[in-house]
Parts: structure tokens; C-alpha cells; sequence
């Protein structure tokens, strides 16, 4: 998934990742403080609302008894004043009587006090009518006692609302409380699919430039260094591409210059194997012994030349991913026993006891490419191996796969040795026998061979102490099974 929009810096994409992973918490405090907000309007709504009807109750339960007290006034004294009095009381009750129905009251409430009006007011009209006639009807004071009641009945109504109103804000509270832990459910994953999508964008690019270093660390200079991200780790990636073009171009030149030189090489020096050979041969002559100790080492010291050459070619055409020769059909026994006439003269002089285990078996293989592997590994146990000591070397098929353990009682290989041992050019620690000549080159062709085919080259652990190469090579050569 890519953005609409590229951003310009790798900060300002962490800063776009910290936004959006943080936008869910935002959201949720925004959405606490409306509630929250909202709840508190209600709260204090339903307070002043039950207060004002508590007390608007208390204050018309004294209103009608001192209504009442200045009607009993009137009916003993019969003073004008007085029945001023008693109206100016009755407008009060009325005014209350209004009030509180104004506050929107329940209906079992509003029904007392719209009853308690109405009988209020047929008591003042009687009062009022009596006082025109002249008589005085005492037990028509007697209707107090049914008004006050109704008063004390909406009075209690109205503590009884301040419970109801203390009831649903407990109600809405935990109405509130419910959403806001269902919104933590919801805004947990949100928030963990925004972190995890915003650590893959800000990873990526990342891990891109990684795998661009790796791949040009493996000597890999084919495949192009693409990264896709901010600008300027985009720039970054050009800037690796093109350090790819150039060291690619400079392993081309220097896999030519190596072909060049070892071609030109080989030339005279195969004049010079020819000239030892006649001399070991004698044909110009006989020879006296220290003639012929010579011949020899010039015979000798020419064939590691030989090889030392071929191992450069071999390197050269193996870092280009060049096949030698296509598979054909190679008896093991055949080839160990060729690579052995080869390092035959080496072995004596050490007197090394070599064991070989070969399967007594024809494979279909690159016999150029599978002599060279076991030649080096051999030449290379050989090498390290102290005068005495003793190599063994195993071929045989197991399932899909060609085997070879080469192992030796050598010093071994040190863990440091182990992260370089393949490294073109790297000697190891030389044994205490003496100095170990060579080019450096025998296992890094090796590996390069061996995963050239999809093969694989290990260092096991040897039991008898020493080293122990095991290489596996798939008998599948373009997707088709040996026969």
C-alpha cells in the first residue's frame, strides 16, 4: 500500500506515522471531554431543576397556611383589611402554583397541582362571595385542610423527583462509561493497525537499502538498488544503484584483466612444462643426480603454476556464472581416483593416510566443475594437515543429492576464520609445520561452484578434531532429474 503522496524526508514520515497513530487517542479524548461536558449540563439541568421544585413546594406549603391563617382572620374579624390580605395570599399561592407547573413537572405532580389550583381557587371565589352577602359560613375554612394536604402531597413529589433525578444521572453515567469502554475496543485495533502500518512504511525503505547493501556485499552487481519512500532515502537508493553500475563495471574489468593475464600465461609456461618433462625424460641426455633434482623442481613448481593459473580461470568464470562443460555421465570412483593421482606426490611426502569412500557409481554431473570442487578441498585438507595426519574423503549419492565430506586432522577452523574462510584471497592461520603457500582462491571456488547448481557448502563439526567440509550438489541439472 503506498501514499497518495510522497513525503519529502524520512522524519517527516515519522512525524505522519506519530499523527495518524495518535489521531485514534485524540479522538477519544475529544470525545470523553463532549461527554463528559455534556453529562455535567445535564447533571446541573436536573439539580436546579429538582431544587427550584423542592423548594418552590416548601414555599407553597407556607404560602396556603398563611392564606389560610388571614381567611380565619377575616371570618372572626370581618375587616376589609384583611380580606386584602387574604387576596394578595391567594395571588401568591397562584403565582407558586404557576411556577412550579412551569418547571414541567411529572404528570402524577402536575395533576396535584392543577388540582390544587382549581380547588384553591373555587375556595377564594366562595370566600369572596360570602363577603359580598354578608354571612359567614365557618366550615367553609374547613377546605384548608384538603388543600394543605394536596401541598404536602406535591411536596413530597418533589423530593421523590430529586431521588429520579439522581437515579438517571447515575443511569446516564454509566450509559457514558459503557461507550467510552466500547470505543476503547474498537480504538485498541485502530490504533495497533495505524502502528503496524506506519512501521512497515517507515521499515521499508529501510529494509530495501539493507537488502541493496547485502546483495552488493554477496557480490551481486546485476540486480538494480530500488527504494520507494521518502525523497530522500529514494535518493539514497540512486546513490547505491549507481555505486552497484560501478563496481559491477569494475568486476568486469577486473574478471577480464584476470582472463587476459592467465591467458597470456599460460602460453610460455606450457613451454616450460615441456622443457622440464624432456629434461625428467632425459631426452636431450643423461642427467647426473643433481641434474635430475632439478629437472624435478622445475617440473614440479611448473604444474602448481598450471594450476594456480587455472584456479584464477576458474574463479574468473565462476563469478561470471559460466558453466564448464554441460553434465554428463562421470564415474566417481574414476574421478576421486584422477584427483588423487594429482595430489599423490604431496600426500607421500607428508605421509598422510588418506581414506576414500566413494560410491562405486556412475552420476550424470559437470565432471570439470565437480573434479575441481573436490580437488581444492583436498588439496586444501592436504595442505593443513600436520605430516602423519589423516584425511578422509567420502562421495556418494544420498537421494536427490551428491554428498562430499572431505575431513582432515588438521588445527581446524576458528570461529573468527569460519565468517571469512571463503573470501577470495584469504589465507587462514598457517599450522606450525610451516608456511601454507596457495592463492587463496580453492574455497571460494568451491562455494562458487557449488551455489552455482543450488548446491550447498557447510564447515560441520569433526569428532576427531580438524575441519570437515560437507558439500551437497542437487543431481538436477536446468530442472532436469538424472536419470
Amino acid at each position: 500500500m503506498r501514499f497518495f503522496w510522497t513525503p519529502r524526508s524520512f522524519p517527516g514520515l515519522v512525524l505522519i506515522g506519530f499523527f495518524f497513530v495518535s489521531l485514534p487517542l485524540i479522538g477519544a479524548l475529544f470525545y470523553a471531554q463532549v461527554s463528559i461536558d455534556r453529562l455535567a449540563r445535564q447533571s446541573a439541568r436536573a439539580v436546579y431543576h429538582s431544587v427550584t421544585a423542592a423548594e418552590g413546594s416548601r414555599v407553597l406549603v407556607q404560602q396556603l397556611v398563611a392564606l389560610e391563617r388571614k381567611a380565619r382572620q377575616y371570618q372572626v374579624l370581618n375587616d376589609d383589611n384583611l380580606l386584602r390580605e387574604v387576596t394578595e395570599k391567594h395571588l401568591e399561592v397562584q403565582s407558586g402554583i404557576r411556577n412550579l407547573l412551569s418547571l414541567g413537572p411529572p404528570a402524577d405532580q402536575q395533576e396535584r397541582l392543577e388540582e390544587l389550583d382549581q380547588e384553591e381557587q373555587d375556595l377564594f371565589d366562595a370566600m369572596r362571595s360570602q363577603a359580598r352577602m354578608g354571612n359567614g359560613d365557618k366550615t367553609l375554612l374547613d377546605s384548608f385542610a384538603r388543600l394543605n394536604d394536596l401541598a404536602k402531597e406535591v411536596y413530597g413529589q418533589s423530593y421523590q423527583q430529586i431521588f429520579s433525578e439522581v437515579d438517571a444521572m447515575q443511569k446516564s453515567a454509566d450509559l457514558y462509561r459503557e461507550l467510552m469502554i466500547r470505543q476503547a475496543m474498537w480504538l485498541i485495533p485502530c490504533t495497533i493497525l495505524f502502528v503496524v502500518f506506519f512501521a512497515r512504511q517507515i521499515s521499508k525503505p529501510v529494509r530495501q537499502i539493507n537488502a541493496g547493501i547485502q546483495r552488493l556485499g554477496e557480490g551481486d552487481f546485476t540486480a538494480p538498488v530500488k527504494v520507494r519512500g521518502p525523497l530522500d532515502l529514494q535518493y539514497l537508493g540512486q546513490r547505491l544503484d549507481w555505486l552497484r553500475q560501478r563496481l559491477g563495471e569494475v568486476e568486469r574489468e577486473k574478471a577480464k584483466f584476470v582472463a587476459h593475464v592467465s591467458h597470456e600465461l599460460k602460453t610460455p609456461l606450457a613451454s616450460i612444462r615441456e622443457g622440464s618433462e624432456l629434461l625428467t625424460e632425459e631426452v636431450p641426455g643423461a642427467l647426473n643426480d643433481q641434474q635430475r633434482e632439478i629437472a624435478l623442481i622445475l617440473q614440479k613448481n611448473s604444474l602448481q603454476l598450471q594450476k594456480s593459473i587455472e584456479n584464477l580461470l576458474n574463479f574468473s568464470r565462476s563469478q561470471a556464472h559460466i558453466m564448464t562443460l554441460p553434465p554428463s555421465h562421470v564415474d566417481l570412483h574414476e574421478l576421486v581416483q584422477d584427483v588423487f593421482v594429482d595430489q599423490k606426490s604431496a600426500i607421500l611426502k607428508k605421509n598422510l593416510d588418506l581414506r576414500l569412500r566413494v560410491e562405486a557409481a556412475t552420476q550424470r554431473v559437470d565432471r570439470e566443475r565437480l573434479r575441481t570442487i573436490i580437488d581444492n578441498l583436498l588439496s586444501n585438507a592436504v595442505k593443513y594437515t600436520p605430516p602423519g595426519g589423516r584425511i578422509e574423503l567420502v562421495l556418494a549419492r544420498q537421494d536427490q543429492n551428491l554428498v562430499l565430506d572431505v575431513a582432515d586432522s588438521g588445527p581446524g577452523i576458528s570461529s573468527k576464520e569460519r565468517r571469512r574462510i571463503y573470501e577470495p584471497f584469504f589465507q587462514g592461520a598457517a599450522p606450525s609445520s610451516g608456511h601454507v603457500q596457495g592463492t587463496g582462491l580453492g574455497l571460494s571456488i568451491v562455494r562458487e561452484y557449488v551455489q552455482n547448481v543450488n548446491g550447498r557448502v557447510e564447515i560441520e563439526e569433526n569428532p576427531g578434531g580438524g575441519a570437515l567440509f560437507r558439500v551437497s550438489i542437487p543431481l538436477v541439472y536446468e530442472g532436469i532429474p538424472v536419470q
